[in-house]
């Protein structure tokens, strides 16, 4: 019974699988590649409250949030739906 909670063998862990950390490494990229520093028109509790929501950076959170002409909840969706 104890067997079953046994670690995985050092061949097999960390293997690149192409898993969950290939899916982080590509959303880092991407949210860097769409960095927007001005944000100017846009008011930074709205930022925080989308970037907490959508689980994005900063820099996406702006660029949703001009997209949506200031509307929180669209924001948030176009994040969280594409």
């Amino acid at each position: 019974m104890a067997q079953q909670f046994a670690m995985p063998s050092g061949a097999d862990y960390g293997a690149d699988t192409g898993g969950p950390s290939a899916v982080v490494e590509e959303e880092e990229e991407e949210e860097g590649a769409g960095e927007d520093g001005d944000e100017t028109g846009v008011e930074p509790k709205d930022i925080e409250l989308v970037m907490t929501q959508a689980n994005v950076s900063r820099g996406r959170a702006v660029k949703a949030l001009k997209a949506s002409g200031g509307d929180i909840v669209s924001a948030i969706m176009e994040l969280t739906m594409t």
